[in-house]
């Protein structure tokens, strides 16, 4: 039975709730897992920028990409052995004063959600976090994971910086096209990859 021993995880907008000075209604967390090597991964973005005349330093980010870099980079996920989970929260719908007035908090409970569909199993796993996303929510996530996960699905937490990481940058501009969909009603990046959608929940 095919199990998950990494996760990668990066989050799209904000946890903010102060609409009247620029925070999102929506917030996207996804998470990518393998069905191959990932090295095999980077040799492939590493193609990708030398089709598209990138230095090979350059980060494929969803919110700082022009609409060709994003497409390319989507196409040539959609045909790799990549699958992801996501969770979506509408943040104006939200009731529970803990998510509602914590926004570490929200972003530790939609990282929990994904483990919610334990298909495939998740089993003595790492996650790979964001570096800029861990220093942040760091306290409050370790304390999630300690109050509802064992370690028999989470073994380890591993801060790694998005430049460096091609993993995390697919979780980004997966996330981000995800976000875009429900933030500005554009379906047309999630669109492209949604052979590779696990799940998509909402919180």
């Amino acid at each position: 039975m095919e199990t998950i021993s990494y996760l990668w995880i990066d989050e799209a907008s904000d946890c903010g709730f102060k609409f009247e000075r620029g925070s999102s209604r929506f917030f996207v967390v996804a998470a990518v897992f393998l069905g191959c090597e990932a090295k095999e991964i980077e040799i492939t973005m590493e193609r990708l920028r030398l089709e598209l005349r990138l230095a090979q330093d350059f980060e494929f980010k969803f919110s700082r990409c022009k609409r060709t870099f994003r497409e390319a980079f989507l196409r040539t996920l959609s045909e790799r052995l990549i699958r992801y989970k996501a969770v979506v929260v509408d943040k104006r719908e939200l009731t529970a004063p803990a998510l509602k007035f914590h926004p570490h908090q929200l972003y530790c409970e939609a990282v929990r959600r994904l483990f919610y569909d334990n298909d495939p199993p998740i089993v003595e796993s790492v996650l790979v976090i964001d570096e800029a996303s861990a220093q942040i929510h760091r306290r409050e996530f370790n304390a999630v994971l300690k109050q509802y996960m064992s370690k028999n699905v989470v073994r380890k937490i591993r801060q790694q910086r998005s430049r460096n990481n091609a993993m995390i940058q697919i979780a980004d501009m997966i996330a981000g096209s995800i976000f875009r969909e429900y933030e500005r009603g554009d379906p047309h990046y999630h669109e492209m990859i949604m052979n590779k959608e696990k799940i998509l929940l909402h919180l």
